[in-house]
């Protein structure tokens, strides 16, 4: 696994990514919020077998800066085409996980035709309802104290959201949460305030809606399945948010399925 910046308009953007050829196409990936690119590394090498896997971190998120400014949900779709023009793909593929494949549907979106294909995991379909809830009351930024009180905090909502993670992946999520700094809801603000339904229409069916049976958010996978146009969905068994890292196989042989016609 290497890594490296890409200096963009806002600041400098993040990016990990594995061995380079020259005649394999570039995968451009988005990570959860308010996490990092770190979530991809043990799948990389794999991914590399069947294209250049360069995994981002979002603006404001893991090692990039956000530099000033709201982001929005079509600032964050930029980045897709920023790393492809970097990397002198001309279509490249995209791939985003929860927030992240909001992002990558929508940059879709933004320039239909260009991407050679499109992986969302994990899609976020909200309802209205629901995005007036969590815009309301979800996720307030906190606030840091002397007595370290917002570390515990942290530790809570990570435990709470993933009751079954040991302290090593919850360290390590709580670390990602740290680099996000106190506001690290930003991300989650914009896919709350965009129109998903839009992005879909707009992009064109997506090549595979990736999901897994013990995902926090797979009871979505369904509400994606009915709103987005797609060629393929697969629920991987015993999958979680994770399963990049905790079934680097699995994922990476879902993805070889879909852009190369066969599983690796």
């Amino acid at each position: 696994m290497n890594a490296g910046y890409l200096r963009a308009p806002w600041g400098l953007l993040h990016y990990r990514t594995a061995s380079v050829g020259a005649d394999l196409p570039l995968l451009v990936m988005f990570h959860q919020s308010p996490l990092s690119s770190w979530r991809y590394r043990r799948v990389l090498d794999r991914l590399a077998a069947f294209c250049v896997p360069v995994a981002v971190d979002t603006p404001g998120y893991g090692q990039s800066e956000a530099g000033n400014g709201e982001w929005t949900v079509d600032r964050y779709a930029e980045v897709a085409w920023l790393v492809a023009d970097a990397f002198g793909a001309d279509r490249p593929w995209l791939f985003g996980r929860a927030t992240g494949a909001v992002f990558a549907l929508h940059a879709a979106a933004r320039d239909p035709g260009r991407a050679a294909g499109v992986v969302l995991h994990g899609v976020p379909v909200y309802t209205p309802e629901e995005k007036a809830q969590r815009l309301a009351d979800f996720a307030p930024p906190y606030e840091r104290t002397p007595d370290g009180g917002h570390l515990d905090r942290i530790w809570r909502r990570v435990t709470g959201e993933y009751p079954w993670a040991g302290p090593d992946l919850v360290t390590e999520l709580v670390r990602d949460y740290l680099h996000a700094g106190p506001d690290f809801a930003a991300s989650y603000r914009a896919i709350w305030r965009h129109d998903l339904h839009a992005s879909a229409a707009k992009a064109g069916p997506v090549d595979l809606l990736l999901a897994g049976d013990a995902d926090r958010i797979g009871y979505m996978h369904e509400r994606a399945v009915a709103a987005i146009e797609h060629r393929a969905a697969v629920v991987l068994p015993n999958a979680t948010d994770f399963v990049a890292e905790q079934d680097p196989a699995a994922f990476s042989d879902a993805l070889a399925t879909v852009m190369t016609g066969k599983g690796r």
